[in-house]
């Protein structure tokens, strides 16, 4: 009689003893590998058996890895039932409704009146319910917000501000179950690596799981759905742009991010070259308690081994600072096939501090764990220095750059497909791929190259500037572009939260915009009811009186299909200038006299 998984994991006391204690995930790769051994040709029932027993050990082995990072999934003590569990945390519906309980929970202890009689101050207050906020939040595995007390020991009104901000946050559904999301995308794939089933071998997926990548690949079909359903409206004009046709224009195109990094590694090779530096490329990997395929693996996460590399970088960039040599260059993170992250340094610098700059770097990348190390440094830190011969800086650099954006001109061992996976793995673990250290920012580049001609006559320093980023002449651009400074507009969140948006850059004193806010992203089916609305005859307080359906209604009407009853409550808000939004991606406004989208 052909046997079930079921009666297999009931073959041994071993397999019903300790199957039951294994965390979800593992239960499931345990199941997974006997179907994998029943499908060989001829499986005895004592093969099967021995096949489950030695399933089971592995999965005792990594469950606890597992269990100490996500504790809500530990099965061994059944004294206190969490409030997140696996079933809760893998199913959408589940995780909206316990972020709607805790949001609430965490709404009425803002709300205790108590709190007046307690506290005669109001930053004690807001001090308390943080923390008892915090408390709730750590039921469900949500980190809050970080505040710094001691920094702000000293600066009461900003305490103030940061605790307002959290707490905003902590009664927020919709923060709490982003971080919940969150959370899920870092179980599923700290579990699979765990499990063995990332790396190099035959039944591993390189640098991100089949589990993971398979649900951000679900995720970009689902952006790109979106993108291809809306479109960009200007809300002066009414002309409407396909938004897809906008993206594929900009650098989330990934094809133009390949070509603008290739082209501010170009113009860096130039500079150097102008300025007689050389060009180190360094290779730096983590210590093997980092790294999932060594023996002396301690269980840390993939951005665990990110952030440790990173701050080493910190460091020697901090004590490269002090000797006052100037270098720049580029920063490309990228994954082993076991997932864990190393960094490629291209550098450039005065050959005279070359020998400095090397040391600096070596010394921060092997003082930890230096003893497993020996007298060969390499595994951890390797450098390289140009050979014109080979190509020069830029022709290293298309290799790393163009298999972590999308694969193109690569071998078919690191193709298109590859390059997608890194992508998938640096999505999933939030690192990012490439940084620029030295030069100008590239967002003062972009800025630049958004600008228009009329806007640049004022000044031949600045035409020139705008030339050289119009015609992508990277060094050139960072040759002069010290008198231009890129411009921030800061307004707040929802959050109360002070953010930054870039609205153009500064030339001698004079701000020089770049960025429009007579745009707005609608929907493609509404773009016409939109346009018809924008045709509406002007509306003022004079005829308003005299007609049983004003203009401005009918206007409101076509814009919201509302019913006249319906548009009432926008009529007030518009007359006093203010911005009044219909839907997720619809605002309505006069201007003019005028109903503008």
């Amino acid at each position: 009689m052909a046997m079930s998984v079921g009666d297999i994991l009931q073959g041994s006391a071993f397999t019903r003893r300790f199957f039951p204690r294994l965390p979800p995930m593992v239960r499931a790769d345990v199941k997974r590998k006997i179907t994998a051994r029943l499908n060989r040709a001829n499986p005895t029932q004592a093969n099967l058996i021995k096949a489950a027993e030695e399933a089971v050990k592995f999965g005792l082995k990594r469950a606890a890895f597992i269990e100490d990072k996500f504790s809500f999934v530990d099965c061994r003590h059944k004294a206190k039932a969490e409030a997140l569990s696996h079933d809760i945390l893998m199913r959408d519906d589940a995780v909206e409704k316990l972020s709607k309980v805790y949001s609430d929970k965490c709404s009425m202890l803002l709300c205790d009146e108590s709190l007046a009689e307690q506290f005669d101050c109001y930053l004690d207050a807001l001090e308390h319910v943080y923390h008892q906020q915090r408390e709730q939040l750590r039921f469900i595995h949500v980190n809050p917000p970080n505040i710094n007390f001691k920094k702000r020991k000293n600066k009461p009104d900003e305490l103030e501000r940061d605790l307002e901000i959290a707490a905003l946050k902590m009664q927020s559904d919709k923060w709490i179950e982003g971080r919940l999301l969150q959370l899920r995308t870092q179980y599923i794939e700290y579990t699979q690596i765990a499990l063995e089933r990332v790396g190099e071998s035959k039944h591993q997926a390189p640098f991100i799981s089949a589990m993971s990548f398979s649900n951000w690949k679900r995720k970009q079909r689902e952006a790109t759905k979106f993108v291809e359903a809306m479109a960009v409206m200007n809300n002066d004009t009414g002309e409407a742009f396909d938004l897809a046709e906008v993206v594929k224009r900009t650098t989330a195109n990934p094809e133009n991010r390949r070509i603008e990094m290739m082209v501010r590694c170009r113009g860096f090779e130039e500079l150097a070259q102008d300025l007689g530096f050389t060009a180190l490329f360094i290779t730096w990997t983590l210590p093997s308690k980092y790294h999932r395929v060594s023996s002396k693996w301690n269980g840390a996460s993939v951005k665990e081994g990110h952030n440790a590399l990173m701050h080493k970088w910190a460091k020697a960039r901090a004590l490269i600072a002090k000797t006052d040599i100037e270098y720049f260059g580029f920063r490309v993170a990228e994954p082993h096939k076991d997932a864990t992250s190393h960094a490629h340094y291209f550098l450039f610098c005065s050959p005279k501090d070359k020998d400095q700059v090397i040391s600096i770097l070596e010394g921060c990348a092997i003082e930890e764990d230096r003893e497993e190390l020996g007298n060969n440094i390499s595994p951890r830190f390797d450098v390289k220095e140009a050979d014109p011969q080979k190509g020069g800086a830029t022709a290293y650099m298309a290799k790393y750059v163009s298999k972590n954006i999308n694969g193109k001109h690569m071998p078919e061992d690191e193709s298109e497909e590859a390059a997608y996976r890194v992508r998938g793995w640096s999505s999933v673990h939030r690192v990012r791929q490439f940084q620029q250290f030295g030069g100008e920012p590239v967002s003062l580049w972009r800025n630049l190259r958004r600008s228009t001609k009329e806007k640049i006559e004022v000044d031949p320093e600045l035409k020139a500037l705008y030339v050289a980023a119009d015609t992508s002449k990277w060094a050139l651009f960072c040759k002069l572009a010290g008198k231009a400074k890129v411009v921030y507009e800061e307004k707040q969140n929802q959050y109360g939260e002070t953010v930054k948006k870039v609205i153009g850059f500064s030339w001698l004193g004079q701000l020089i915009k770049t960025a429009s806010e007579c745009y707005s992203i609608v929907k493609k089916k509404d773009v016409q009811r939109l346009q018809n609305a924008r045709s509406a005859l002007p509306w003022s307080t004079e005829n308003n009186c005299n007609s049983e359906i004003s203009s401005l209604e009918k206007a409101l009407m076509t814009a919201t299909g509302w019913k006249q009853t319906g548009v009432q409550c926008l009529i007030q808000p518009l007359s006093r200038g203010l911005k009044v939004p219909i839907d997720q991606y619809t605002t309505l406004s006069l201007r003019q006299g005028r109903l503008m989208t």
